[in-house]
Order: C-alpha cells, then structure tokens, then sequence
C-alpha cells in the first residue's frame, strides 16, 4: 500500500523544516563566523600573553573612504573633507572613476588630480574605482547601471581594470587598491587584482550567502576583520555602510554607534564608506564631525587602507611561543614573511609569575628584555 495523504503531508512538513534548520544553521554560522572563531590570524595569545590586532597597544582600526571622484569633481570637495579629518588625525582614502561614463577621462592636467597629488602627500590615499562605473546598456539581470562590473566575462574585467589603471597611472597617480562601483564585484574581479598586483580590495558584499534578501546587509554587518578571499593573496576590506546620504534619518548617529561598539567590542576593523557629493553637504559634514568627536573617545589606530594592508598581512602570520625559564619568560616570535611589524603589541597576562621577560626571534637574537610588571611592551619587528 502507499503511503497516506496525512503521511505524506508529515514527511513533506519535515522536510520543509529540516531545509529551513539547514539554511539557518548555515547562515548563522556564515553570518556570525568572525565572532565564533575571532580574528584570522596565527597567533593571538596563549596562557601568558595576547598578542594585539593593531600596532601602539590600540584596540581597533577605523577607516574612511570617499567612492566617486572623477575628472569634474571639485578639487574644493576633496580638501573639506581632507581638513576636516586631518583635525582628528585621519587618512581618507578616495575612490578614483578614470573614465567617467566613457566620456571623461581623468588627466594629469586636471586640478582634480593635482589635488589627490597633493593630499597624497600629506598621508591620503588614491584607489581605483572601475573604468567608467557604467554599463552602456542593461544587462540581464542588472537593473542599476551603475553596476559596472556584474556579469562581466573575466576577460571584459581584465580589460576594464587594465584601462583603468593605466589612466590613472598615466595621470600620475599611484594606488595600491579597488573598489568595484556599485559593490559589483565578483570572483573575476578579485582574480584580476590578484593579476594585476593590487594589494587590497575595498567591495561592499563580494560573495554574500544567497538564501536571503537581506543577504547583503547581513553580510556587510557581519565581517570584522580583513581577510583573503578564497585563495588570494590579496586581503579583502568590507565597508560597514554609507551613513552620510543627503537624506538622513534622524537615528543616523544612532545606528553608527550602535554598529560601531558591536566590531570595537571585538577589536575589529571598521570602514566608513561615502561618495564625494554626499558627503559634501551641510547636515552630512555635520554628521561626520559628531562621529569624529565620537570615534575620538575610543581607542583606535587611524591608518591608509595600504598600511592596514599590508600591517595584516605581517600580522596574520605572526606565531609566537612563551616558555618559563627560571624567573624569565621566554617569547619567541616567527615571522611568516619579510613585511615589518612596527608597534607590534605584546600584553601580558595575569597568569605570568615570573618578573622578567626576553623577546627572543626564530633564530634566539634576543629583542627586548623587561620587566613582566610593565603590563605591556612594544616593539618594532
């Protein structure tokens, strides 16, 4: 005999709730990943010391970038939001469209790019923002033509980025990293960089879960940390959003802090993200400048996105080693490759009974030697 209606219904409810418990587990596990297994790295902290994130004892990272300037844009533009966050001692990263719609390619000429010239100088940092951040015509499945690089062919992407870059380098400008506008990006973009040699990506929601609508967001909200996308030697930021719209909700500086003390309670990396119109009005300034007053109550290193770059990629193949001898504590480091560790931060715990303690490298040259009362030591390795 077969099987009844009421059965056959039991078995297809089971079902439904035993994918619905599959997706949710994954997601869960997807979406809260850096939380239930920290930072990416060798090496955090054993039973006597943690090694930090960040270098100068600090406790987080923050980052500002700035999407969309191009041939036109207001060299005025740059330099408001340059001064004001140079008082806070930040370094603004600006995202660069070399060849605006097809129609405005960015030369050395232009004061636009004496402007990057100059506040690169002073720290800022330039990187590249597509080729056109434009799609001549909808392609399927992409409704915002802003979306330059989905469903991009590898070779088109190559193509694109490769023009791109030799615009702005013709231009004079030097750069170390992308971003894809419209956060359009995917697993071709991230091998062409790998390609061309860019140290860092800066997208939105790369590879986003896609069981849900709120995959994006979920996503963008849930990355703490720098990290490596697949195989890549390339480290991949994830901007936590774009508060500084023209149209701001009240609860805007609500919603920052909110985010803000999640990642900082975990030591992780947070990257604000804008576009160089927004930001330049009134209430957007005004919003920024009570964030800056915000941020400066924390304890935050304020870097370029090259030097967190490349700070990370010396930092996640760090490993160190304690081992007690007599009344010294021995700490060995092993570095993963040649990139330097300046302001590399060693604390140490409660558990350290002995009063003295030798930083010793791979090969036994000693460091630093202290005391373990010190609380902390810092060191450049």
């Amino acid at each position: 005999m077969g099987k009844t209606p009421s059965k056959k219904r039991k078995i297809i409810y089971t079902s439904i709730i035993l994918v619905f418990l599959a997706i949710f587990t994954f997601s869960s596990f997807y979406y809260y990943h850096d939380i239930i297994f920290g930072p990416p790295v060798f090496f955090l902290e054993d039973d006597y010391i943690k090694v930090n994130l960040y270098p100068y004892n600090y406790k987080s990272a923050v980052i500002f970038t700035i999407d969309d300037v191009y041939k036109l844009t207001e060299p005025e533009k740059i330099f408001s939001i340059t001064s004001l966050m140079e008082q806070y001692g930040y370094k603004v990263v600006f995202f660069v469209i070399p060849y605006y719609r097809g129609r405005y390619k960015i030369t050395r000429t232009d004061p636009v790019v004496e402007a990057l010239i100059e506040i690169t100088q002073r720290g800022h940092e330039v990187g590249q923002h597509g080729l056109t951040h434009h799609i001549p015509k909808y392609r399927v499945g992409v409704a915002n033509e802003a979306r330059e690089f989905a469903g991009l062919p590898y070779g088109e992407q190559k193509r694109r980025i490769y023009v791109g870059k030799k615009i702005l380098e013709d231009a004079g400008l030097t750069f170390n990293g992308f971003r894809a506008p419209a956060h359009s990006a995917n697993k071709n973009t991230l091998n062409v960089l790998e390609h061309f040699g860019f140290i860092y990506g800066a997208d939105a929601a790369v590879y986003p879960p896609p069981f849900t609508i709120l995959a994006n967001k979920r996503f963008v909200e849930s990355v703490y940390y720098p990290y490596h996308p697949g195989d890549l030697n390339l480290i991949e930021f994830v901007g936590q959003g774009d508060f500084f719209r023209t149209h701001l909700p009240p609860e805007s500086f609500a919603i920052i802090r909110e985010r803000f003390e999640r990642i900082y309670k975990y030591n992780g990396t947070f990257i604000f993200y804008s576009h160089i119109n927004l930001i330049n009005t009134p209430a957007a300034m005004k919003l920024l400048e009570e964030t800056l007053k915000y941020l400066d109550t924390k304890n935050i290193w304020k870097p370029n996105m090259t030097e967190l770059a490349l700070w990370w990629q010396a930092r996640e193949s760090l490993y160190a080693s304690t081992e007690v001898k007599g009344d010294t504590l021995i700490i060995t480091l092993e570095k993963g490759n040649e990139l330097k560790l300046e302001g590399l931060t060693i604390n140490f715990k409660p558990s350290v009974s002995v009063k003295n303690y030798k930083i010793v490298d791979d090969n036994g040259d000693v460091i630093k030697k202290g005391k373990v009362e010190e609380g902390y030591v810092i060191i450049d390795y």
